[in-house]
């Protein structure tokens, strides 16, 4: 390890592992995930495949991040420099690239999934803000719900259960639990910042900057949502029409 490598510890801490196969499991992860979408049985349309797949996936993310925190018995506040490395040998280094699979959703989904690949993958190879991204996948929490509302588009009971569950689960996951992780490394971004500049390592500043973008911009984009949630659910509804 050379000098520069200590001194980029001391901000970025000791994840990801340089030996972890990255970009190995990015591409495992979407050749895997592109069978099962082919092996679904034939009669489900790709956009109702799609809601499987990710219902999986979201299942397998919460999951993971449940895990680790039972596991190893931490809290955000304990996590090793949040806007850096975290904490080694978890598998938290590994999850983070195991989560590619939006390649079979509508144009505006693939749009959307790809700026956000692409941001996030910026900071994931460079190890910027690695462990929020693996704590951010426990927002997948309201995915869940919001697949099987689509699935079961067609039974209104289901319909109805499910749509309640989005909405909590996304206050709950998205608007709470999200902007808290999100503001405990906006918490340790100016010292961040500082170190890595004091080192000159410009690059970490960029991506960073860059991360810091993103985080806030996911923030602003979960508020409009809850807004709209919260209108369609006050919204008064319309009185039926007497039959004649």
């Amino acid at each position: 390890m050379t000098l520069d490598d200590h001194a980029r510890f001391e901000y970025l801490g000791n994840t990801p592992s340089p030996d972890v196969p990255k970009y190995t499991i990015i591409l495992l992860s979407i050749v895997v995930n592109s069978l099962i979408f082919y092996l679904l049985p034939s009669k489900l349309t790709p956009l109702l495949k799609s809601y499987v797949i990710s219902s999986i996936h979201a299942i397998i993310c919460v999951g993971s991040v449940i895990n680790f925190f039972v596991r190893y018995s931490v809290n955000l506040k304990q996590v090793n420099r949040i806007a850096g490395g975290g904490v080694y040998g978890t598998g938290d280094e590994i999850m983070t690239y195991s989560i590619c699979y939006s390649i079979v959703r509508t144009t505006a989904a693939l749009a959307h999934h790809i700026i956000i690949l692409l941001a996030f993958y910026a900071g994931a190879i460079n190890g910027i803000c690695h462990p929020c991204h693996f704590y951010l996948l426990a927002e997948e929490l309201s995915t869940i719900p919001l697949n099987l509302k689509a699935l079961y588009h067609n039974r209104p009971r289901l319909y109805a259960i499910f749509g309640y569950l989005f909405i909590f689960t996304f206050l709950v996951s998205r608007l709470i639990y999200g902007s808290i992780v999100c503001g405990y490394a906006f918490g340790a971004a100016p010292t961040f910042f500082q170190m890595a500049f004091n080192a000159g390592d410009l690059t970490s500043v960029t991506f960073g900057l860059m991360q810091g973008s993103l985080c806030l911009l996911t923030r602003v984009l979960n508020i409009y949502w809850t807004i709209l949630i919260l209108r369609k659910i006050l919204r008064p509804s319309k009185p039926k029409r007497k039959s004649s």
